[in-house]
């Protein structure tokens, strides 16, 4: 049975404006500049970590570390509620579920704020298992988390699939010989995803049903 693996944000869920507003609120409690338009929008797909160091210009652990639980305080409070699904996933993922797919997620946002946004968002139930990152920042390399995952899969790799918004998701589909689907509605800029080498691009949840059941 063939697999197919989603990103979370940004593929599934908009989540970008509750991210967006803890970012800014853990660079203003550490006294920094609020981030661009720009700058933010290199935040939605990488592990938190590296976006703040990038944000902060430092690569002082205990600061980064410092700006990450400030993120968390105010994301798990308020910003995660700030979502919403994307039209036409619910039914996609019902379409593909009842086709005999089996279906997982695999994002860097930690597995706890994963498994609680699926689940508010009723979506938990259509899939097998939900991957996601250790608080620690385990398993933030989605390439070495795919690598990891896919082993227990049979073979061949290319019958099982990536789904996501960003070129780390095809990046990690393509370093495991996975077929790899590049989405248009989410965080990646168009010369990002052209330039990812996905297998293909679409605009459209539907479209995944011609490549995947039909």
């Amino acid at each position: 049975m063939n697999t197919v693996f989603f990103d979370l944000d940004g593929t599934l869920l908009d989540s970008q404006r509750g991210i967006a507003e803890s970012i800014q609120n853990a660079l203003a409690g550490l006294g920094y500049p609020q981030a661009s338009p720009e700058q933010l929008q290199r935040c939605f797909g990488p592990p938190i970590r590296d976006s703040f160091a990038r944000l902060m210009n430092t690569a002082e652990v205990p600061l980064i570390e410092d700006a990450v639980i400030r993120f968390r305080q105010h994301y798990l409070k308020q910003g995660i509620r700030n979502y919403t699904v994307y039209p036409g996933i619910r039914d996609l993922l019902q379409q593909l579920s009842d086709a005999g797919l089996r279906l997982r997620v695999l994002t860097v946002k930690p597995q706890p704020q994963a498994e609680w946004l699926l689940q508010d968002a009723q979506l938990a139930k259509l899939f097998e298992a939900v991957h996601g990152s250790e608080l620690s920042g385990g398993k933030s390399d989605k390439t070495e988390h795919l690598g990891e995952l896919i082993k227990h899969h049979p073979q061949p790799y290319s019958a099982h699939w990536m789904i996501g918004d960003r070129e780390s998701d095809i990046r990690a589909a393509r370093a495991h010989g996975l077929s790899s689907v590049a989405v248009t509605w989410g965080y990646g800029e168009a010369e990002e995803l052209n330039g990812s080498n996905s297998d293909h691009l679409i605009h459209e949840p539907a479209a995944l049903l011609d490549l995947l059941i039909r």
